[in-house]
């Protein structure tokens, strides 16, 4: 059977059995006890200070649960099967926590744009802190408010202050998720510059639609656009030994690695990853030596930046208005590096009749003179022949003619 990190849902048999707690709806539990006596504990596997802590508590370990109704299920009672068990379960908690999920949706799906905003929220801006608390943070109220929604639908009711996006900048979810996040997709828990979190395997399939809200949280958190370069792009860093920083040895960012295989699928081309480095002796208020990896890529080209706008945008209005005025002012000399020899050499082969460099200069918007370049290029490299030299005749050039290469 697959894992939930390959299929994008949680169900409660793959929970840390032992650490995350439940409580179940009070007529199920009734319905429990008609069937289990103190006396038949040894059958069940368990000892009597488990059975009276079944009984008398409000929530217990899944792993105790199980035994128990594995217990009737082998006697036949089939109603105490997985699947009841889990539209029974009134609230989702930890050890020592006292903050629940309340009537959880089980099992937690993620396959969907409620679960494609949050895990990138969570990879992004967002984080498990050590106690095992997701938070995201972010200063405008809406992004905030679209996570919490997102939890809320994913997981079930919380009662939490820490959960009101409204109250700062950062939301803060409970402890059971993070212990969940951990232990199914593989999220690490603490400072995330020394994570190496990757994007869980689900993701990559998503629909269209959901790729695109993902791809959307992430550059909504860490993206950046940039009006005079004509370009945008999306930042990672990772912390690293000392060793490895004065050794220049290059480490890949899995994060950033994973959005570039998303942006395939919206066939998006983006520009080789640039990695510097950084040092400090501070690092969120703490004293030290700090040895930082920044990884960054961008996105140029009209036709990339338009794709991107088209099909990912940005919720942040103020980025999205930046990419529109990008769009606005776009000239052709703005292309991406390379991207106007492929324009020429499609001109080249939709041309019915004489290819001249006027005419191909006029069909690419260039100057005579980069024209010229780039047809010596294609002539270098085989692309296309010239059949007829220029001639002068009565004082009057005439241009030269060529034709593409069949292949």
């Amino acid at each position: 059977m697959k894992s939930p990190i390959e299929i994008g849902i949680i169900r409660l048999k793959d929970f840390p059995q032992e650490r995350i707690l439940v409580g179940l709806r009070e007529e199920f539990k009734k319905e429990i006890f008609k069937h289990i006596k103190r006396k038949n504990v040894s059958q069940i596997g368990i000892i009597p200070s488990q059975f009276y802590n079944f009984r008398d508590n409000e929530k217990i370990t899944i792993k105790l649960l199980f035994q128990i109704c594995s217990y009737l299920t082998r006697k036949g009672f089939k109603e105490f099967s997985h699947n009841h068990i889990e539209k029974n379960i009134s609230i989702i908690g930890t050890k020592r926590g006292d903050i629940y999920i309340n009537d959880p949706n089980l099992p937690f799906n993620f396959n969907n744009e409620e679960g494609a905003y949050f895990i990138s929220a969570i990879l992004f801006d967002g984080g498990i802190d050590r106690q095992y608390k997701p938070h995201y943070g972010n200063r405008i109220l809406e992004q905030r408010k679209r996570i919490v929604k997102c939890v809320e639908k994913i997981f079930g009711k919380i009662n939490s202050r820490e959960v009101n996006s409204k109250r700062g900048p950062m939301v803060r979810f409970p402890k059971s998720i993070g212990i969940i996040l951990n232990y199914c997709f593989d999220i690490g828990i603490g400072n995330k510059m020394y994570n190496h979190n990757k994007i869980p395997e689900f993701i990559f399939k998503l629909n269209k639609k959901n790729k695109g809200l993902f791809l959307k949280q992430a550059f909504d958190d860490d993206g950046w656009v940039t009006t005079n370069k004509y370009s945008l792009g999306i930042v990672g860093a990772s912390n690293v030994e000392k060793e490895c920083f004065l050794k220049s040895k290059q480490k890949e960012f899995p994060l950033l690695n994973g959005i570039k295989k998303l942006l395939i699928n919206f066939k998006i081309e983006t520009n080789p990853t640039r990695i510097s480095k950084s040092f400090s002796k501070t690092e969120y208020r703490r004293k030290g030596e700090f040895y930082r990896y920044i990884f960054t890529f961008s996105i140029t080209g009209r036709e990339n930046l338009e794709k991107f706008y088209k099909e990912i945008g940005f919720n942040i209005d103020h980025k999205m208005e930046r990419l529109k005025e990008i769009l606005g002012n776009y000239k052709v000399r703005q292309l991406r590096k390379g991207e106007i020899h492929k324009i020429a050499l499609e001109e080249c082969k939709n041309i019915r009749g004489n290819i001249t460099i006027p005419l191909l200069a006029k069909k690419i918007n260039r100057t005579y003179r980069q024209t010229v370049r780039i047809v010596r290029e294609f002539e270098g490299k085989k692309l296309i022949k010239q059949i007829k030299p220029s001639v002068n005749i009565s004082g009057r050039r005439l241009s030269a003619i060529y034709k593409t290469i069949e292949r």
